[in-house]
């Protein structure tokens, strides 16, 4: 009897296997069925969702010297909140000084030549007139030689002067009669000559001594670079010591003025047309689990596609991505955010 029982419920248990499998295929064929022809969202209705970084509403910036040098002292430490023009970094200007002095000492003899040539000027006219009296006195050696050596030719003919003695009376007219031409070719130089091209040419100099003077002290006052805004500084890389090179590698100080936090998110080209001004946004930090959230607004969507926007060159970052700049105005309170963070960003239409 027990063999029985034990063989009828096997037989009930492989029939269960058996027909289970077949009932649970009936039934996912013929189950009812939602409406399969409801529509789809539009990419429209769809929300965007993109990377961005944390800014101000004006860009942090690096700020460099404007002239190369050694850095003689940082006059600001990293995270200091300074007003527009204050001191932030001073280089090397002792050679710059000297230079300085140097054009000082040219304007000074310029202004000398050009009181030098006024007064040559003004003695011009007197020289002319000495120079033509000069002529006239050799021109009365002249005439009076002449007139002495005619008087020892008619002598010489009463043999009372020697012929030595007419020879020496006549290269004594020659004598003067060249003196005569050189005194005539003085006066020519001197009318010729205009004392105010001089006087021109010493003012001309006193004008490049100055253009020089300006030069090099602007170039001492570049020594110094100063905050462009009111701002923070947010980074310093040079210390005291160092060569400071304009457009190098990375500034000298990463300087953020003061202004609203925003958010300059990247839109990918596919999303092109799908973000419009106004569209809500939502700004989170994704690579914490705890990250709280900010809301905002999109300000304004870029006119062009370009390189990612970077104060700096990250070398772990692709920064070389083709896209538009999409701006994202925060609500307050913006607590949390740090300017270069990264953030992912969810626009949609509410």
């Amino acid at each position: 009897m027990s063999e029985q029982r034990f063989s009828a419920r096997g037989a009930i248990f492989a029939a269960l296997f058996l027909f289970a499998p077949i009932a649970a295929i009936v039934w996912w064929v013929t189950r009812p069925k939602g409406d399969s022809t409801a529509p789809l969202p539009s990419l429209a209705e769809l929300d965007v969702v993109c990377s961005g970084r944390v800014d101000g509403l004006l860009p942090a910036a690096g700020l460099d010297p404007a002239i190369p040098g050694k850095v003689a002292a940082v006059l600001v430490a990293e995270g200091q909140t300074v007003p527009a023009g204050k001191p932030l970094l001073r280089l090397d200007d002792e050679a710059l000084q000297l230079r300085v002095d140097e054009a000082k000492g040219a304007l000074s003899a310029a202004e000398i030549d050009i009181e030098s040539s006024a007064t040559e000027a003004k003695l011009h006219p007197t020289r002319i007139a000495a120079q033509k009296t000069a002529i006239a006195a050799a021109q009365d050696r002249t005439a009076t030689a002449r007139k002495l050596l005619a008087e020892r030719r008619t002598a010489k003919t009463f043999g009372t002067v020697t012929e030595g003695e007419l020879i020496a009376a006549e290269a004594e007219v020659r004598q003067f009669e060249r003196l005569e031409t050189i005194e005539s070719d003085r006066l020519t130089e001197l009318t010729a000559l205009n004392p105010n091209l001089r006087v021109r040419a010493a003012e001309a100099k006193k004008t490049l001594a100055q253009v020089t003077l300006k030069q090099t002290e602007k170039a001492v006052r570049d020594c110094v670079l100063v905050a462009p805004a009111n701002g923070t500084v947010l980074r310093v890389n040079v210390s005291a010591g160092e060569s400071a090179v304009p457009g190098g590698l990375q500034p000298a100080l990463v300087f953020r003025p003061d202004g609203a936090l925003v958010v300059r998110a990247e839109l990918e080209q596919e999303f092109l047309g799908r973000v419009k001004p106004n569209m809500r946004a939502t700004v989170i930090d994704d690579t914490r689990a705890d990250s709280p959230t900010w809301t905002g607004r999109v300000q304004r969507v870029g006119a062009f596609v370009a390189r990612k926007r970077s104060a700096l060159f990250e070398p772990g970052e692709v920064n070389d991505v083709r896209t538009v700049e999409c701006l994202v105005a925060l609500d307050a309170p913006t607590d949390g955010l740090l300017v270069g963070q990264r953030v992912r960003v969810r626009i949609g239409k509410e």
